[in-house]
């Protein structure tokens, strides 16, 4: 007879995550299930009837761990509701500020993984240091551009606050470079890490979908004409079973009624050609968008124009009409919708990356021993404080409150 393991709180990921797993006899996973434990904090509600700027500066305060992602998403989806473009070099920084923050947030999932991998305390060591001079440099690369390494205040609707200098285009242009010479060191130390750690063949291989919408920075028009047709959700109780899903507090996006994985592989196999999926795909996966990332980021520094406009005004304020802003997270396809009346937010609803992914960690697990779970879990370096976004309501009335 199988059973039921619960493994609660998992270990070495952003929030409170869950697993309820049943098992065989022999401990081989036969269901998986993956559930976020963050309460909802109700962004969604509290930004109706706020003013629309207020839109990226709430929602880049989801988490500290990709505030870029939302603050972009979410200015787009208001650029998109108002009728409003921002001007060329304004989108360069904004994707060149998105750049630095997976060029900060990549190199993080390594801190979580090494544990996994490296087991001699020296190397731990020297690999932990070439990870935070990476760190350093991604953060860095927000600060100058978005205004701050965090939160990144000029990331506005419109475009971005205003250009950089001369100097700093200069400067960054090294800090890249030196940020390879890093990069390269540390994925030969993880291959290495990698090809030894003896992970079961096929470990977390799946057959979800992909989505992505573009290789680097995200393209909503491509999610608003090829996804969103297609889009429908489930409350947790529905997708998981009620004695399970009571406790979760995310909704279950899914495309043509089904589940789908976001991120480095999806955006991989998508552009690249990529054809391997599963645990050690994910975690080789980031290895490669590094590069192109750093690729990217000298490319937009050859090409940026620093005395040019960065900002455009509003027209418009809005007839209500749906917006939909979509940026490429370093977990996946961050989807932001809102509709603008009168400058006014009437409607918000935020589809993050590893709510689209916490369905697939899931049932990535099947098929092998619960031990690998958590593997399995952090090659997706799941944000679940981002992914949870919910509530119920019904005729008006709280239906039910939970205090912990």
């Amino acid at each position: 007879m199988g059973e039921t393991v619960v493994i609660a709180p998992t270990t070495r990921n952003e929030g409170h995550g869950k697993f309820v797993l049943d098992v065989d006899e022999e401990g081989i996973v036969k269901k998986g299930n993956f559930l976020s434990m963050v309460t909802v904090r109700g962004f969604e509600k509290f930004l109706v009837g706020r003013g629309m700027e207020f839109a990226p500066v709430a929602t880049s305060r989801f988490c500290g761990l990709c505030p870029p992602t939302h603050a972009t998403a979410s200015s787009e989806a208001v650029e998109r509701s108002i009728g409003l473009s921002p001007p060329r070099h304004g989108l360069l920084l904004r994707e060149l500020c998105n750049i630095g923050n997976h060029l900060h947030d990549h190199p993080l999932q390594q801190v979580l993984i090494l544990p996994d991998f490296v087991k001699d305390p020296e190397k731990y060591r020297e690999a932990l240091a070439r990870i935070q001079k990476m760190r350093r440099i991604g953060q860095y690369i927000c600060n100058v551009v978005g205004g701050e390494a965090i939160h990144s205040p000029y990331i506005r609707v419109g475009g971005m606050y205003t250009n950089i200098s001369e100097a700093a285009r200069h400067k960054l242009t090294a800090m890249l470079e030196e940020f390879t010479q890093y990069h390269e060191a540390q994925s030969r130390f993880m291959e290495e890490a990698f090809s030894a750690a003896g992970v079961p063949p096929g470990l977390g291989v799946n057959d979800v979908d992909m989505m992505a919408t573009d290789l680097i920075y995200g393209r909503s028009d491509v999610f608003e004409e090829k996804y969103f047709p297609y889009y429908s959700e489930l409350l947790p109780a529905n997708y998981y079973g009620k004695e399970i899903g009571v406790e979760a507090c995310t909704r279950i996006p899914l495309l043509r009624g089904k589940i789908v994985e976001v991120g480095p592989v999806a955006r991989l196999w998508k552009y690249k050609g990529w054809r391997e999926k599963g645990t050690m795909a994910l975690n080789r996966a980031r290895l490669t968008e590094i590069s192109l990332r750093i690729e990217r980021g000298l490319e937009i520094l050859r090409e940026l124009n620093t005395r040019a406009h960065t900002l455009n005004r509003p027209v418009s304020y809005g007839i209500g009409r749906l917006g939909i802003g979509v940026n490429e997270a370093p977990r996946g396809t961050n989807v932001h919708i809102t509709r603008v009346e009168d400058g006014r937010i009437t409607y918000y609803k935020a589809m993050p990356a590893t709510m689209w992914n916490i369905s697939t960690i899931g049932k990535s697990t099947e098929g092998f021993h619960y031990k690998w779970a958590q593997w399995v879990m952090r090659s997706y370096d799941p944000c679940i404080s981002c992914a949870t976004h919910m509530i119920v309501m019904h005729e008006g009335r709280v239906v039910e409150e939970r205090f912990i």
